[in-house]
């Protein structure tokens, strides 16, 4: 004689078990990523709506916007005076650092304007003279080479003036983790961020950005910055900050991220690519990027988020299961608050099955309705 409530019990370690299996399958296919992407993406505007997280309002965005483009009758590729001249009085002005988010010229154009090369010689030794200056390396797609620095500049530079303008994207083109180096063939070449935080902090890391880090941005036109007749004026924007400067143009040079944190604009998807590198040196010199939790931790969610499932009530399954995916959220957005990011889409996954399935069950044993068949005389 068997026992039926054994049998019961039975039944379901074997739907835990299974449930588990297929939770564990699911945490490693690219629907688990996509949905832990947009799970992330909520955390940090959630984050930043409720308690943001407090660092100094020390960069400055030195924007190439609509009003310089209007303001300048060159072209951007000749505009060697308008930058040497800004890169002069920027570095007057005694920041704490320069970050140069813009491409430097591939060759000579004194055919084209005699003195051209050396005006921009001078604003890059005027901002390497004012201390730490960092320009950026622009990767070519097509070769996945360095571009080419014409001659003269590269010699000012050097390599230790030099930072890879490149920002990390996932799978769906959004950048929300970055690395303050990039393997290279020789080992290794720092990012702009990363060149640019190893010679301001001692605790620099790589991880994901904190997009609730921090206030927004300010932007400074360049326009304004050769514009000003009075060096005081730039003094109080400048004297003791990080300065960058880059494209800011609303079609140009831009990339996807969760948060848009430029100041200027309004909230968007899609943020200046000199904003998402201040916003990854921000997180990367206070050490703040929050770092992603171990192979094992995702396992023990997935198998607890299974023991809905056991209890032998479907209703108070169902409400333990909801409760469950509540108290998982609240607690992964704790915890990336606190500096761990805990990916979640698998838990949550197995929580809705394990909420939902007993009552798949109990449909498909409802009995069948008997049809009335009359039988004719």
């Amino acid at each position: 004689m068997t026992d039926p409530a054994g049998g019961r019990a039975s039944l379901a370690m074997f739907a835990v078990v299974a449930l588990a299996l297929a939770g564990f399958g699911f945490s490693i296919t690219p629907a688990a990523t996509a949905l832990d992407n947009r799970l992330l993406d909520l955390d940090w505007r959630v984050l930043r709506a409720t308690v943001p997280a407090p660092a100094p309002d020390d960069i400055v965005i030195v924007g190439i916007d609509r009003a310089t483009i209007e303001a300048i009758p060159a072209p951007p590729g000749l505009w060697h005076e308008q930058l040497g001249a800004a890169l002069t009085r920027i570095a007057a002005a005694r920041p704490r650092a320069i970050g140069f988010d813009y491409p430097l010229p591939e060759r000579s154009y004194e055919a084209i304007h005699p003195g051209l090369d050396l005006a921009l010689l001078r604003g890059i030794a005027a901002a390497v003279h004012n201390g730490i200056f960092v320009a950026a390396l622009e990767i070519d797609p097509n070769t996945r080479s360095a571009r080419r620095i014409h001659t003269p500049f590269l010699a000012l530079l050097a390599e230790t003036r030099l930072g890879i303008g490149l920002a990390a994207r996932d799978d769906d083109g959004v950048t929300r983790r970055f690395s303050i180096l990039i393997p290279t063939e020789d080992g290794g070449f720092p990012t702009l961020a990363g060149r640019l935080c190893r010679a301001l902090s001692a605790r620099c890391n790589d991880g994901l950005i904190d997009f609730a880090l921090g206030p927004a941005f300010r932007k400074v036109s360049l326009r304004d910055v050769l514009a000003a007749s009075n060096p005081e004026s730039l003094a109080a924007l400048f004297r003791d900050r990080i300065v960058l400067v880059g494209d800011t143009q609303a079609h140009a040079d831009r990339l996807r991220v969760p948060l848009n944190l430029a100041g200027w604009e309004s909230a968007a998807r899609d943020s200046p690519a000199v904003v998402v590198h201040a916003q990854t040196l921000r997180t990367a010199m206070l050490g703040a990027a929050p770092q992603e939790s171990s192979r094992p931790l995702a396992v023990l969610l997935t198998l607890l988020a299974c023991l809905p499932l056991a209890i032998g009530r479907r209703r108070l399954a169902l409400a333990a299961a909801l409760l469950g995916m509540a108290a998982l959220w609240v607690a992964a957005l704790a915890v990336l608050h606190a500096g761990l990011y805990v990916p979640i889409a698998a838990p949550l996954a197995t929580l809705a099955v394990a909420a939902l399935l007993p009552f798949a069950r109990r449909v498909k044993k409802l009995p069948r309705p008997v049809p009335n068949i009359q039988h004719s005389p």
